[in-house]
C-alpha cells in the first residue's frame, strides 16, 4: 500500500548540553510548556524500555482531541511518535538531537500521513500553512528559551 506524505522540518541550535536538552525535551510533562498545541500527554501503556503508548491532547481549531501515539525514545539522540490506527490521516513527529560545539542541535519534523493521494498533502497544508503558521519556528524557539534557561 503506498502512504502519502505531507512534512514540514526546522532545525535549532540549543546552548545547553545534549543530555539535558533531550530530558527536556523529551519529558511529557514540559512538552506543553513549548508546543502550544499539546495540552497534555498521558502514559497509556508502556511497550518496552522506548516504545510507550500514549494519548496526546492537542489543539486543533481552538478544539481539543485525544490522539493515541505509539512514542519511541533513545536517549539521547531521538524522540518520535507516529498516531495509532489506520485511519485516512495519521500524524507524526520527530525530534533529533546532536552535539555541536558545546551545545546541541535540534532537529524537528512534523508530517501527516494518508493512503489516499493528496490527501495528506492538502490536510498538512492547511493545517501547517495556515492553522500552525510558524507554528515549529516558535516551538523549537520556546524550547531553546526554556532549556537554555535551565542550563546547570
Amino acid at each position: 500500500m503506498n502512504v502519502w506524505r505531507y512534512e514540514v522540518c526546522e532545525r535549532v541550535e540549543i546552548e545547553a548540553p545534549l543530555e539535558q536538552v533531550y530530558a527536556f525535551a523529551s519529558d511529557p510533562s514540559v512538552v506543553p510548556s513549548y508546543a502550544p498545541e499539546v495540552v497534555r500527554i498521558e502514559e497509556v501503556k508502556r511497550l518496552s524500555g522506548h516504545t510507550v503508548l500514549v494519548r496526546s491532547y492537542l489543539k486543533v481549531a481552538r478544539l481539543t482531541f485525544g490522539f493515541l501515539y505509539r512514542y519511541h525514545y533513545r536517549p539521547p539522540t531521538h524522540y518520535s511518535g507516529v498516531q495509532e490506527g489506520r485511519g485516512l490521516l495519521r500524524g507524526y513527529f520527530t525530534l533529533r538531537f546532536r552535539p555541536s560545539g558545546g551545545g546541541t542541535t535540534v532537529s524537528h519534523t512534523e508530517g501527516i500521513l494518508s493512503p489516499v493521494p493528496l490527501f495528506a498533502w492538502a490536510a498538512g497544508f492547511v493545517y501547517f500553512r495556515v492553522l500552525a503558521r510558524g507554528g515549529m519556528r516558535g516551538e523549537l524557539g520556546r524550547l531553546k528559551s526554556l532549556a537554555e534557561g535551565r542550563v546547570d
